[in-house]
C-alpha cells in the first residue's frame, strides 16, 4: 500500500509539473493567457482549444515521465 501512494504521489507530482512547463513553454487556455496577457489583449494564436491543452499536457507528462 505505501508503495501505491509513493506511486501515486510521484505521478501526481509529474502532472503537475507537466501543467506548469506547458503554460510556461506558452502553452495555455484563453483563460489563463487572458490571466497572464489581459483579455483584451489575447489574440488566437496565443491560446490553446482545451482539447489540445490537454493533449499538450499529456504529451509533456509523458515526456516527464520517461514515455514516448
Amino acid at each position: 500500500m505505501i508503495l501505491n501512494l509513493l506511486l501515486l504521489r510521484r505521478f501526481a507530482e509529474q502532472l503537475e509539473k507537466s501543467c506548469v512547463d506547458c503554460v510556461e513553454a506558452g502553452n495555455m487556455t484563453k483563460d489563463l493567457a487572458g490571466c497572464i496577457h489581459g483579455l483584451k489583449n489575447v489574440k488566437p494564436h496565443m491560446y490553446l482549444n482545451t482539447m489540445d491543452f490537454l493533449e499538450a499536457i499529456q504529451q509533456q507528462l509523458m515526456k516527464n515521465l520517461g514515455r514516448k
